[in-house]
């Protein structure tokens, strides 16, 4: 099996089904330092835009596509960072697209989408997807954490300009965490923000993974169904994957390290992303942490393995 340094999965996303995830970013570099990060504390925080390794993320692309029987549903690009900050990003979409019919989908944190020409390279993909914390100043800095100069305001200036210019879809996430962002006065803001963007989608998500503070504590299921109600008509709870990939049972010791890398799973994420049986998966996940390759730590009730 080939190991991709830029590649990772197909997974099972919650919001895009069979997800080929496409990293374009060295981890951790952001415009954030968001208190629920499940990838850890920002180590290189920035907005400055620069070249990240274009023509060989361009490369594993063409090698996969070429060679691997399993079509994902979307190419998703992410990372361990905030994509947009690669000025390569709109070549990779345009070069997706002259490889594969495969859509493509962009994952963001929305800190540069009031440089156009950001929203310009955006233009080519499918479905972007932004996330929004708050509609107030005083919690977005707080939960998102951003670098001195940025503002709120900034923030949602871009999004509206997006969702004006943009011709494919936006489907805005919001997370929602618990003490920070739950309140009524701060849905309520959240929903004034909402209206005025109108996105296709609106998806909430809490932190099901630890985060890289603290802080960041998750809501129950009963009360994010009470926030996607305040929200109103078209506010959805992110469900769980419908859909397992295919994998076949012969993942190697070396794909369970490189996808525990990127970010904490738990014993059953990994069986769902890998289409392997559970007890597989927590035998194979023993042995990794018995030999010290692997970690595990309990959080809000379950037991999260990481690299």
């Amino acid at each position: 099996m080939v190991v991709f340094k830029h590649l990772f999965g197909p997974v099972n996303s919650r919001r895009l089904g069979l997800s080929l995830g496409v990293d374009l970013i060295p981890r951790k570099t952001c415009p954030y330092d968001c208190s629920y990060c499940e990838v850890g504390p920002t180590t290189r925080q920035t907005q400055a835009r620069r070249e990240y390794e274009t023509e060989a993320v361009i490369r594993e692309l063409r090698e996969y596509l070429a060679r691997e029987a399993q079509t994902p549903d979307f190419i998703t690009l992410a990372g361990s960072g905030e994509p947009t900050l690669n000025r390569g990003t709109g070549r990779i979409i345009r070069a997706v697209k002259d490889m594969t019919s495969i859509p493509v989908a962009v994952l963001t944190n929305g800190a540069l989408l009031h440089l156009p020409e950001v929203r310009q390279e955006l233009a080519a993909a499918d479905v972007i997807l932004p996330t929004l914390v708050s509609g107030r100043e005083e919690t977005w800095r707080a939960v998102n954490r951003p670098l001195p100069g940025m503002s709120l305001a900034q923030i949602i200036a871009g999004l509206e300009a997006l969702v004006r210019e943009y011709r494919g879809q936006v489907w805005l996430e919001v997370m929602i965490l618990k003490g920070l962002n739950d309140t009524a006065e701060e849905l309520e803001a959240l929903d004034q923000v909402i209206k005025r963007l109108a996105p296709a989608r609106v998806q909430l998500n809490t932190a099901v993974r630890p985060g890289a503070y603290p802080g960041a504590q998750p809501l129950d299921r009963e009360e994010m169904a009470a926030v996607a109600a305040f929200l109103g008509e078209g506010a959805e709870v992110i469900a769980s994957c419908s859909r397992a990939a295919n994998a076949g049972s012969n993942i190697s010791e070396a794909r369970f390290l490189e996808m525990l890398s990127r970010r904490p799973m738990t014993a059953a994420d990994l069986a769902q992303a890998l289409g392997l049986p559970l007890d597989q998966v927590q035998e194979k996940l023993e042995r990794l942490e018995a030999a010290g390759r692997i970690f595990y730590n309990r959080y809000q009730e379950q037991g999260f393995y990481r690299q």
